[in-house]
């Protein structure tokens, strides 16, 4: 006759170790696929777009009137855009590199290159995407909650954000540098059960990236 086995934290401990969710930013380009940028009545969006060295970018003008998509360095100039028209450019050197609309000189926009993905990020998933791990490790106190964080912006700083349980605000209750990898971990206590996300601060005047919320399992 098998033995039964008792229901307890070792099984719970194991599914939180096999958990990872993936939280990507709508809209955001992918390793795998071109991107595209839209001209939205007076802006670009996004306004700022991540891509790997030989991606194609494509921006439509959407708006109401003629724009124009003119590097700042001149690498690049779409000409005057009608509504409805296109413009394309592959980057193939890694870099950063800013734009604007010569019709409207408050428009801007950037594009940054890389060479390469970070080590262990996904190739097919999202350049503006924050991935998430969680899993567990015993501590002095007991268990901990380990929060796993990759983004691709080498050397930024990641804000790990808890959801007060009275409302809807977030707070910043860890930050850490991402290393060479795009990498970094936070802990927390296994009774931490609130809902988290992580901000991933935007070097250079890059928006942040927001991951989507996420709930912490019961330990």
């Amino acid at each position: 006759m098998s033995k039964k086995r008792r229901p307890g934290g070792r099984t719970a401990l194991a599914a939180l170790a096999t958990v990872v969710a993936l939280l990507c930013l709508a809209g955001g380009s992918t390793a795998a696929t071109d991107a595209n940028v839209s001209i939205v009545f007076f802006s670009y969006q996004p306004s700022q777009l991540t891509v790997l060295a030989g991606q194609t970018v494509t921006w439509r003008n959407s708006g109401l009137g003629p724009h124009t998509v003119t590097s700042d360095a001149g690498q690049f100039d779409s000409g005057a855009l009608q509504v409805g028209a296109t413009f394309t450019f592959t980057f193939s050197a890694p870099g950063t590199y800013p734009y604007s609309c010569r019709i409207h000189p408050t428009m801007h926009g950037r594009v940054v290159v890389l060479g390469a993905l970070p080590p262990g990020f996904p190739p097919t998933a999202s350049l503006n995407a924050v991935l998430v791990h969680l899993s567990k490790k015993p501590g002095a106190h007991g268990a901990m909650t380990l929060v796993h964080v990759q983004a691709v912006r080498l050397g930024a700083t990641a804000l790990l954000q808890l959801q007060s349980p009275k409302n809807s605000s977030w707070s910043t209750t860890r930050r850490a540098q991402l290393n060479s990898s795009g990498k970094a971990t936070f802990s927390l206590s296994a009774s931490v059960h609130r809902r988290l996300r992580v901000v991933v601060e935007g070097p250079a005047g890059e928006a942040p990236l927001t991951s989507r919320p996420l709930r912490l399992p019961a330990a």
